[in-house]
């Protein structure tokens, strides 16, 4: 047993000696003149701290040699060398001269043809040859002609070397021009009606055959959100016709239904009750009278309790409450456009310790105009009523205010994921035109923009970060004074700055008993995530950081104005998105002793999805 379990031990020190004097420490390139060291090692398979294997560098020579060589350099060369005391693997590389495109010369088409396609496509005199710009010049040419009506047409591409100068010779058959005799939906089934989906689609029989009008056909039916995949497919026409084709799209249908509930909380930093519930729900259907209308309605109740501990009172409940109903009638205006209209309320309710409760009632209503450009683009320009009531005019200069404008909006939403982002970016800009010549007690103007970008980063974490900017500006006479603070920015709370509660910086304030809030005319808010991958598919972590600013003047920031802080969140995921709780801490104050904050200083917020 001893001998056996020396042999073991002989064994095992041997392999691991022989690994470790092995192991590649550095991989150089050298003679790489067009790519950086960072690129090519992209393309090999060897790394750093691999055990040096001849097989497998020999590989990576020969992948080299085809990189280079679809790059447009035939003469490439690559001789790997070992330098075992230095545990140094170097590729030495002599790229050679590169093939450019001498001329082009396109056969078998009308003139003008020749003209445009050359305009067109990648591979132009002076250009390098490359393996993808071949195959791009070739799919140019033919989405060309399919847009023209030929779905047929071949190609062949040709190229002629005069030492290191390339003539390229296209060779085109448009073959037969077609038409679409008929366009049938299967899988519909009553589902929803077939005039709605030639409104989005955009494409009637007895239109030329073309693949940009398909594929963007194909995009606004995904845009309606009735459908989970859609399948483009031809047929020849019963009748024989050989220079036709029924149009055939086979949709799977996905629920229109749903109701969403939602729940969160925030903390005061110095106390342990929350210093605010975050209650939600909602109703929506996408497709009313089977036609693709929409009709949503969420309702939002955020009560906060005041409660004193020595001794103990309850001092009442402070609140926020909306309603938001939106109905939207898509593609029923001329140029495909929807209609939008959204009435909502809102009631505010804040307890005074001496005075009567302040109280905040707010109707208003938005009709607008839609226009969906593709599944990532969206204008709206819309009309804005709002009508204020209070009987602290603290908030308002008067106890009754009106606010009209007109916004014009774009949303642009390119990320891979709605709940857990990894790629993309994700704008929304607004700007608002309110009073003269609409009327209305404030005139303003009112920019917003809400920047988010989301990259990718090795061992599946993601960083995630967002700038979000606003800026109202008074005119017809008004100062920012004369402006209500509920047409103002406000900052802290949830998606801002999660150190602080919200309503927490800005220069003006308003004061009902022991509650303060402050608002600004100028807006800057920057929100950094480094966020983990999900620990067994379950549980992951944020580190972030917040900062911003709501002021008055970008020359004049009051301490008051500004603030950031750090802090560590939890995230798990639910089949309906991310449940968090983050911890935040004002950057600019000490943590606190356990028995004066159980927070030590800091806020907690629990919710649904990411902050952003």
């Amino acid at each position: 047993m001893a001998v056996s379990l020396f042999r073991l031990l002989v064994l095992f020190l041997l392999f691991g000696t022989g690994t470790s004097e092995s192991a590649i420490r550095r991989i150089t390139f050298k003679g790489n003149h067009h790519y950086s060291n960072s690129r090519l090692s992209r393309v090999i398979i060897t790394q750093r701290k691999d055990t040096y294997l001849e097989s497998k560098v020999s590989r990576d020579s020969f992948e080299l040699v085809y990189f280079y060589r679809n790059q447009g350099y035939p003469e490439v060369r690559v001789t790997p060398q070992y330098y075992p005391s230095k545990k140094k693997l170097e590729f030495g590389i002599m790229e050679g001269r590169r093939l450019r495109i001498d001329s082009v010369t396109i056969v078998g088409v009308p003139d003008e043809d020749v003209a445009e396609i050359k305009n067109k496509i990648p591979l132009k005199k002076g250009k390098p040859l490359t393996k993808r710009a071949l195959a791009g010049t070739e799919k140019t040419t033919k989405r060309y002609y399919q847009d023209k009506g030929y779905p047929y047409v071949v190609v062949n591409l040709d190229t002629l070397s005069k030492t290191y100068l390339v003539d390229l010779n296209l060779s085109i058959v448009p073959g037969r021009k077609i038409w679409l005799s008929s366009i049938t939906f299967k899988g519909i089934n009553g589902f929803v009606s077939p005039d709605f989906l030639f409104r989005t689609i955009k494409i009637k029989p007895g239109e030329q055959y073309s693949i940009s009008k398909l594929d963007r056909a194909s995009r606004l039916l995904y845009t309606t959100s009735l459908f989970s995949r859609v399948e483009v497919n031809f047929s020849i026409p019963k009748s024989g016709n050989q220079d036709s084709l029924d149009l055939i799209y086979k949709l799977t249908r996905q629920k229109t239904r749903s109701i969403t509930l939602g729940a969160g909380i925030q903390t005061d930093s110095l106390t342990p009750q929350p210093d605010r519930l975050l209650l939600t729900a909602g109703w929506e259907n996408l497709n009313l009278f089977h036609r693709g209308i929409s009709l949503s309605a969420e309702f939002t109740y955020n009560p906060k309790f005041k409660i004193q501990y020595s001794p103990f009172k309850f001092q009442g409940i402070d609140y926020d409450a909306m309603l938001n109903i939106k109905n939207t009638y898509p593609k029923i205006l001329p140029l495909g456009l929807d209609f939008t209209l959204s009435p909502y309320i809102e009631h505010s309710l804040i307890n005074n310790s001496q005075n009567p409760a302040t109280l905040i009632f707010t109707i208003g209503g938005e009709a607008g105009i839609k226009k969906d450009f593709s599944n990532r683009l969206v204008t709206n320009l819309s009309m804005q009523v709002k009508r204020s009531w209070t009987n602290d005019t603290s908030y308002y200069s008067k106890k009754f205010s009106s606010t009209n404008f007109m916004r014009l909006s774009i949303i642009f939403d390119s990320r891979n994921d709605f709940f857990n982002p990894s790629s993309g970016v994700f704008l929304y800009s607004f700007a608002d035109w309110a009073g003269n010549p609409f009327g209305g007690d404030n005139n303003f103007i009112r920019l917003s923009s809400d920047f988010r970008n989301y990259l990718a980063l090795p061992f599946r974490a993601v960083l995630a970060w967002r700038i979000k900017a606003g800026l109202l500006l008074p005119h017809s006479g008004q100062q920012a004074t004369d402006i209500g603070y509920l047409e103002k920015f406000s900052l802290g709370g949830a998606g801002t700055i999660r150190a602080f509660a919200p309503y927490s910086f800005g220069p003006d304030s308003t004061v009902s008993g022991k509650s303060v809030r402050y608002f600004g005319t100028m807006l800057m808010v920057n929100n950094i995530e480094l966020r983990t991958p999900y620990f067994f598919d379950l549980v992951g972590l944020d580190l972030f950081l917040d900062l911003g600013v709501c002021s008055r003047n970008i020359n004049l920031i009051n301490q008051n104005d500004w603030g950031w802080g750090p802090g560590l969140g939890i995230r798990v995921s639910t089949p309906i998105g991310p449940v968090r709780l983050d911890y935040a801490k004002n950057g600019a104050t000490p943590f606190l002793p356990f028995k004066e904050s159980w927070t030590f200083g800091g806020r907690l917020e629990f919710g649904f999805m990411h902050a952003f």
